[in-house]
C-alpha cells in the first residue's frame, strides 16, 4: 500500500509518514513500567491516538493492553451505575476479543454478576489477579464522558483502587491512562441538573505527563527523509524541516498537512513545481495554500468554534492577532488555560502568544472576513488605481487612500474604537486590492509583541508595512529601525509604516524619509 502524509485520524507507520519520536515512547513507557496512572491531554489532533496506537503496538508482548474509547458509545450508558458497569466489562471483553479472545471469554463468563461501580470494582480486581502479565488499561476520548457525574464517580472508584493498591490492600490494572483535551484532575463539571458547577478532582493521584508530543526540527526532518528516500525527492533537510517548524511550531496535524500540500496539491496549483526537489518555496507556498480564506479543515472548524463559543477567548485573541497586544500568560487566568488547552495560545518569555504561524494567518484571514461583513457598502479600495507599470502594488498611495478615508469617516469615532478596529480597518480595506493575484500575512517578531508587521507578496513583488502605535519619538525611532532590521531580513530597500495616532490634536500626515540606507514611506492617521 502506497504511504501517505496523514491529517485524518490515527497514524500507521505501515501507511503513513511519521516522524520518529521514539524517544518520546520510551518516557511514557518509563511511567506504565513504575505503574503510575497518568492524563494525555493535548489539542485536537496532536497525536495522542497516534501515542495510544503506538504504545499498544510496542508493550502488547509484555502486558495485556486494554484500548478503549467513549466515542461513539452514546448516552445511555451513563443514566445509571447499572447500565454503566456491566457495559464497561463488555467494553474491555470487546477490545480484546481478537488478540486475546480466551481472556474476552473469561471476562464474559465472569461479568454476569456486575450491576454497579461497587461490584465492577470487585470484578475487576477478580479479573485482574487472574490474569498474568500486568494489564494496562487506556482510555481514548475521555471528553465525550467527563462531564458526566458517573464517570466521575468510575474515576473516583478507579482512584480507590489504586490508593489501596499502593498499601497492598487491593489489586488493580497496573496503568491506567485517559487521554482527550481537557485536563480530568481539574475539570470543572455539573453534578446534578440545577446545581452549581463544582470543581472535582477525581484523578489526583494522576502523575505528571511532561512528554513535549510537538514535533521539533529534527524530529519533522525524520519524516521527510522517510519520504525522500520512497519518492525518490531530493531536499535540503535541515533547512526544509526548520521552514516547516517555523509555521507550525511542531504541531503534529499542521507539520502533516504543509507536507500533504506539497505532494498531493501543488502540482496542480504552481506550474513551477519540481516534484522532484522540495524548497523553501514549496514550504511557503504550502503555508499560503492552508490558510487562504477559502479553505477549511475539522481542524480549522474546531479553531473558529471554540472562540465564537467564548468571548473573552476570541476578544483575547483579537487582540493578539490584529492589535498585536501584549498579553500576560497567568495560567491562574482562566481563559489563558482554555485556550492553551485548545491549542490556540502558547506562552513566550510569560508574554501569550498565537500557538502557531499556521493559526495566528487563519485567524489574521477570519478576523478580517467578518469586519467586511459587518461594514457591507463602506467604501472599498478599487485595485486599478492602484497597479503600477512593472506590475506591483503603489503601496505608498494605498497608504495614503487610507489615510483620506480615515480622516473622512472616523475622525469623529472615539479612541477605545479606532485603537481596537484601526489595524482592522486597513487590513479589511487592502484585502480586495490583493486578491487573487497577492497574499497578505502577520509576522510576529519575538522581542516586541507589540508590534504588528504585515508582509504582502503581490507577483513576484514584496512589500512590508509595520503598523505601529505613535508613542512618541523616542519609540517612532525606535520603531523605525526594527522596521530597516527587517527590511534587511527580506533584502528589501523601501518599507512602510502606518502610524496610528489616539491623541486629541493629531495630524494626518505623511512623508519619505531615509534611514539607515533605507527609503520609509510614513503615513499617520
Amino acid at each position: 500500500m502506497e504511504k501517505e502524509f496523514n491529517v485524518t485520524g490515527n497514524c500507521n507507520p505501515k501507511r503513513h509518514y511519521m516522524a520518529d519520536i521514539s524517544h518520546k515512547f520510551e518516557a511514557v513507557m518509563q511511567l506504565i513500567s513504575k505503574g503510575k496512572y497518568f492524563a494525555i491531554n493535548r489539542p485536537r489532533q496532536y497525536g495522542k491516538t497516534t501515542m495510544l496506537d503506538e504504545l499498544e503496538r510496542r508493550l502488547e508482548n509484555k502486558y495485556v493492553m486494554i484500548y478503549l474509547s467513549f466515542e461513539g458509545v452514546g448516552d445511555t450508558i451513563f443514566e445509571s451505575e447499572a447500565s454503566f458497569s456491566p457495559r464497561f466489562a463488555e467494553m474491555l471483553a470487546r477490545s480484546l476479543d481478537m488478540f486475546h479472545p480466551e481472556i474476552a471469554k473469561l471476562i464474559r463468563s465472569t461479568a454476569h454478576n456486575i450491576v454497579d461501580l461497587d461490584t465492577l470494582s470487585i470484578f475487576i480486581t477478580q479479573f485482574v489477579q487472574k490474569i498474568d502479565p500486568d494489564v494496562i488499561l487506556m482510555i481514548d476520548e475521555v471528553d465525550k464522558s467527563s462531564n458526566n457525574q458517573l464517570f466521575v464517580s468510575f474515576l473516583a472508584m478507579l482512584r480507590q483502587k489504586y490508593l489501596l493498591r499502593e498499601r497492598g490492600k487491593d489489586v488493580s490494572f497496573l496503568s491506567v491512562i485517559l487521554a482527550g483535551v481537557h485536563d480530568v484532575k481539574s475539570l470543572k463539571l455539573k453534578i446534578r441538573e440545577g446545581e452549581e458547577v463544582k470543581l472535582n478532582s477525581p484523578w489526583n493521584i494522576a502523575a505528571d505527563f511532561t512528554v513535549d508530543m510537538s514535533f521539533n526540527s529534527a524530529e519533522i526532518k525524520t519524516m521527510l527523509v522517510d519520504y525522500a528516500e520512497d519518492k525518490g525527492v531530493e531536499m535540503d533537510f535541515d533547512t526544509i524541516a526548520g521552514r516547516i517548524h517555523y509555521y507550525t511550531s511542531g504541531y503534529p496535524f499542521l507539520v502533516s498537512k504543509i507536507c500533504k500540500n506539497i505532494d498531493e496539491e501543488e502540482a496542480s496549483q504552481n506550474p513551477g513545481y519540481n516534484p522532484k526537489h522540495w524548497t523553501l518555496d514549496d514550504i511557503d507556498w504550502s503555508f499560503r495554500w492552508t490558510t487562504r480564506p477559502t479553505y477549511t479543515t475539522t481542524n480549522f472548524d474546531d479553531l473558529i468554534k471554540n472562540l465564537e463559543n467564548n468571548l473573552e477567548l476570541y476578544n483575547m485573541a483579537f487582540d493578539i492577532v490584529i492589535s498585536g497586544a501584549a498579553l500576560s500568560a497567568s495560567y491562574d487566568n482562566p481563559f489563558v488555560n482554555l485556550g492553551c488547552i485548545y491549542g490556540i495560545f502558547s506562552s513566550l518569555g510569560g508574554t501569550l502568544r498565537i500557538s502557531n504561524r499556521v493559526y495566528e494567518q487563519r485567524l489574521y484571514n477570519y478576523m478580517i472576513s467578518k469586519r467586511e461583513t459587518a461594514t457591507f457598502g463602506e467604501p472599498r479600495l478599487s485595485r486599478p488605481a492602484f497597479l503600477k507599470d512593472d506590475g506591483g502594488l503603489d503601496v505608498a498611495g494605498i497608504l495614503l487612500k487610507f489615510q483620506e478615508f480615515m480622516q473622512e469617516h472616523y475622525s469623529n469615532r472615539d479612541d477605545k474604537f479606532l485603537e481596537r478596529h484601526g489595524r482592522l480597518l486597513f487590513m479589511s480595506l487592502l484585502k480586495p486590492i490583493i486578491n487573487g493575484d497577492g497574499f497578505d500575512f502577520k509576522e510576529p517578531v519575538i522581542g516586541d509583541e507589540r508590534r504588528t508587521d504585515l508582509v504582502i507578496t503581490f507577483h513576484r513583488h514584496r512589500y512590508v508595512i509595520e503598523l505601529k502605535r505613535w508613542e512618541g519619538q523616542k519609540a517612532h525611532e525606535r520603531g523605525l529601525k526594527q522596521l530597516s532590521d527587517y527590511l534587511d531580513l527580506y533584502s528589501l530597500k523601501t518599507g512602510y509604516l502606518l502610524i496610528f495616532d489616539f491623541n486629541k490634536n493629531k495630524q494626518y500626515t505623511s512623508e519619505q524619509i531615509r534611514f539607515a540606507g533605507k527609503d520609509i514611506f510614513v503615513v499617520k492617521v
